[in-house]
């Protein structure tokens, strides 16, 4: 009943109209899903609306069937959703287990739930649990507390003390931040700990600027990137991080030194020497990097800038390396704008067979070319799950959603879950 209510809720007169795809999805029967929605596509009577509320009810339906370890790879599945599938997860969390656990982290990012409803658990014997009351660990009081669970042995416990003091905003965590993420063995653990330290509250002087600047001489690229995304964020660049990103964008290069001159840039209010070393770390990273680096320095690159505009026009033009030129027309494509040529050289790529037919087939969904539409349709009966999830994606760009529902009755459980997220949040976009 209470899931009823919501797909009504959600969605309308659609969402309880008793269809016979509606009946199907609610008792999982997937052949006759299948061929009721196969027939409503033939008549192009499904509209995208409906497609969402049938994709609550097969989304709700897996999240609250699935048991032993194909419970916790649901409740992954379900995270870009977890808004929606608030009273799946709610039940999924009675159930003190793994998927459990992480049920109730997913409905802390989908705000279904408060951190200080997970305090019960903070001295849970099973680490996952542990790690969900770890995360309520947000009150001023609680500093002791985050930074004896940032030395917990398990990972999960670790990572969320790192989100819990990126919550509780107390400068008096930036020494135990800082040692996390330089020595922490788990990368995402260092990750949440420098974001943590981006959202300190103002320290006095450059403190946490000149903490991770120490950070960035021994961090790898993943964590540099971090660090210049901190030093840029409203925290940090005006106590030491407008400093610190100049001169790494003025002597510096690869990731880190890419996604520093694109912080840098984002503050249209820059001007004088770091904005011109910036616009020059961008331009050579295009023109001189490793095709990584290059396709990471167009994909950052602000075209309202003609020497960018023209370095990713030139990418797009010329060479060899055809995953750039696609990540350069991709960008063009998506201009305000865009050059003439440039939809047409997308879709020499995006044709059947090619290796980056997926990457041109998103970009130009994205642009609204509804040519390529059946391309699409035709990879949702691929053999490999993420080409079927990658043309729901693209079909939601192009606002034809309704389109990737044969993926609500999909054989594999993870595409079913995952393509009805997408439905779901396209419909959330509306």
């Amino acid at each position: 009943m209470k899931r009823f209510l919501l797909t009504c809720l959600l969605f309308g007169p659609f969402g309880c109209a008793s269809s016979p795809a509606m009946r199907a999805a609610e008792t999982g029967d997937r052949a006759a899903l299948k061929s009721a929605v196969e027939q409503r596509e033939k008549t192009a009577s499904l509209s995208n609306r409906e497609a969402a509320a049938l994709a609550l009810t097969v989304a709700d339906r897996e999240v609250r069937g699935a048991t032993g370890p194909d419970a916790l790879e649901r409740v992954r599945d379900s995270r870009s959703c977890a808004h929606e599938l608030d009273a799946a997860l709610a039940e999924r969390m009675r159930t003190h287990d793994d998927a459990g656990a992480e049920a109730a982290l997913a409905r802390i990012d989908g705000r279904g739930l408060v951190v200080g409803e997970l305090r019960d658990y903070l001295a849970d014997a099973e680490p996952r649990w542990r790690a969900a009351g770890t995360r309520s660990l947000v009150r001023p009081e609680d500093h002791g507390a985050r930074t004896q669970a940032l030395l917990d042995p398990d990972p999960y416990v670790r990572r969320q003390a790192a989100r819990a003091a990126r919550d509780a905003t107390d400068p008096a965590d930036l020494g135990p931040l800082a040692e996390a993420a330089r020595v922490d063995p788990e990368p995402l653990v260092r990750t949440e700990a420098v974001r943590a330290i981006a959202a300190l509250a103002p320290l006095p002087s450059d403190e946490a600027a000149n903490v991770l600047r120490d950070l960035w001489s021994a961090g790898d690229d993943g964590l540099r990137e971090d660090i210049a995304l901190a030093w840029a964020g409203p925290a940090v660049w005006s106590a030491g991080g407008r400093e610190a990103l100049r001169i790494v964008v003025a002597s510096e290069h690869g990731a880190g030194a890419v996604e520093a001159a694109a912080a840098v840039l984002r503050h249209k209010d820059v001007s004088g020497d770091v904005a011109v070393s910036a616009l020059a770390q961008l331009v050579r990273a295009i023109e001189q990097g490793t095709p990584a680096t290059r396709q990471q320095a167009i994909a950052q690159a602000p075209l309202d800038r003609p020497e960018l505009l023209a370095a990713v026009t030139k990418a797009a033009a010329e060479g060899d390396d055809d995953d750039v030129r696609v990540a350069a027309l991709a960008r063009l494509v998506a201009a305000p704008a865009p050059m003439g040529g440039t939809v047409e050289k997308l879709e020499a790529f995006a044709q059947p067979g090619s290796p980056l037919s997926q990457r041109a087939r998103f970009a130009l969904a994205s642009a609204g070319d509804r040519r390529i539409q059946g391309w699409l349709e035709q990879d949702l009966t691929s053999e490999r799950s993420f080409d079927r999830l990658a043309a729901a994606t693209a079909l939601a760009s192009l606002d034809a959603s309704a389109r990737a529902a044969p993926l609500l009755a999909d054989i594999d459980p993870s595409v079913r879950v995952r393509a009805a997220c997408t439905l779901l949040m396209a419909a959330r976009s509306r």
